[in-house]
């Protein structure tokens, strides 16, 4: 995840820079079919990619809770249980 992190930064300094006119390269770069920039758009796409590992690994995460919970209150039925 922190390589999305890191490209989500490069991006939005680039970003930064096409607004303020200093990379002028950058600001005729359109996609024809979201009226968007180009890096609007790869600054969209790696905020999503971030929010989904994120929830993906909160899931996963409440996941091994789960799993961890279960196998102890199995050995306390079984210790209770003899």
């Amino acid at each position: 995840m922190i390589w999305w992190v890191f490209l989500l930064v490069i991006l939005s300094v680039l970003s930064y820079l096409n607004d303020t006119g200093v990379l002028s390269v950058l600001q005729n770069v359109r996609l024809p079919f979201l009226h968007a920039s180009l890096l609007s758009f790869l600054i969209l796409v790696c905020a999503a990619g971030i929010l989904i590992r994120m929830l993906w690994m909160r899931k996963k995460g409440e996941k091994e809770g789960l799993r961890e919970r279960i196998v102890r209150l199995e050995k306390a039925l079984a210790a209770g249980s003899r």
